[in-house]
């Protein structure tokens, strides 16, 4: 394993078990004498990695409650079939947290009467976390940046996080469940020492943000951020806002932008007309539940060879 990150030690079940509650944030367990357990999960990212700790557990259902998105995830609203869904199917919902799910004070005002749930982003490092912002009118870009699970690093994070929340919630697999993410960690981590590898050449060359959920891979692969424009996942800019955004980026010293595989065809044409190379990534959102954790590795290596071939081009 990679020596910058602390390793993997936790080969105790009850380890995770008395630490649950302190590391997430777990309402409850679920009732003792339930033979079977239903985990909803709110977003794919999430429910990825929850695959991954999940993997061959007996009795235990594994479900993601909001279909695939081409927006934000934290623009989603819950709807009414969403709370129907929970409170007739869920023994628990495993959220992120920390302003990924706009409607997490809702689920944990549910209370008893309705699933546990937990969200596992609390207590982990996120990008810009010192940042708060001022009040509900400011743009949700500003503040702690809840997409960890673009970092290979920080999913390692998440899933000693989700492991700890399931061995709370269903402790008769406490030992399952750590076993499975101790394979899943080591997977991660080698999927991250092959990026990093790849992408070793230009390690401190400099790219432009085109989306907040891409911080995290230019931090995995050691990039520098010469600007960053907020917007939103889809947006597109025309008018004077692409010609704002052009004369941005001129006076940022970097030919190489990063952002979300589905933004407009036109805004990409734009950006590659004015002479940057472009690398259109995979943000995570826009996925469902026939894909599992294996495919979260092979998105991740993909990202990682679009940013290669970004860099090549822009050296060409």
């Amino acid at each position: 394993m990679n020596g910058s990150r602390r390793k993997w030690k936790r080969s105790v079940a009850t380890l995770f078990f008395v630490l649950a509650v302190a590391l997430t944030g777990c309402q409850r367990l679920v009732e003792p004498e339930k033979q079977s357990i239903s985990v909803y999960v709110t977003f794919w990212p999430v429910y990825a990695l929850t695959d991954a700790v999940m993997a061959e557990v007996p009795d235990a259902t594994l479900r993601l409650l909001v279909q695939p998105q081409d927006g934000c995830l934290r623009n989603y609203q819950l709807s009414d079939w969403d709370t129907a869904l929970l409170s007739r199917s869920a023994d628990a919902v495993i959220l992120g947290g920390r302003g990924l799910e706009s409607f997490e004070s809702t689920m944990f005002g549910w209370g008893d009467s309705g699933p546990a749930v937990t969200a596992v982003l609390y207590n982990l490092e996120l990008y810009n976390q010192e940042d708060h912002a001022d009040g509900e009118t400011e743009s949700h870009l500003r503040g702690a940046n809840p997409h960890l699970y673009l970092s290979l690093d920080g999913a390692q994070h998440m899933i000693e996080s989700i492991a700890a929340s399931m061995q709370s919630l269903d402790p008769k697999y406490a030992e399952k469940y750590v076993e499975n993410t101790q394979k899943a960690v080591e997977r991660l981590d080698a999927q991250l020492s092959e990026s990093r590898k790849l992408l070793a050449k230009w390690a401190g060359q400099s790219v432009i943000l085109m989306n907040e959920t891409l911080i995290y891979p230019a931090l995995d692969y050691g990039l520098n951020v010469a600007e960053w424009i907020d917007r939103e996942s889809g947006d597109n800019l025309v008018d004077s806002e692409l010609t704002a955004c052009l004369e941005r980026l001129k006076a940022a010293d970097a030919r190489v932008i990063l952002i979300e595989k589905q933004a407009p065809r036109r805004l990409v044409e734009a950006l590659e007309g004015a002479g940057y190379a472009v690398a259109r990534l995979d943000v995570l959102s826009d996925h469902g539940e026939s894909a599992d954790f294996n495919d979260y590795l092979s998105i991740q290596s993909a990202n990682a060879r679009a940013i290669a071939r970004a860099f090549g081009e822009a050296e060409g």
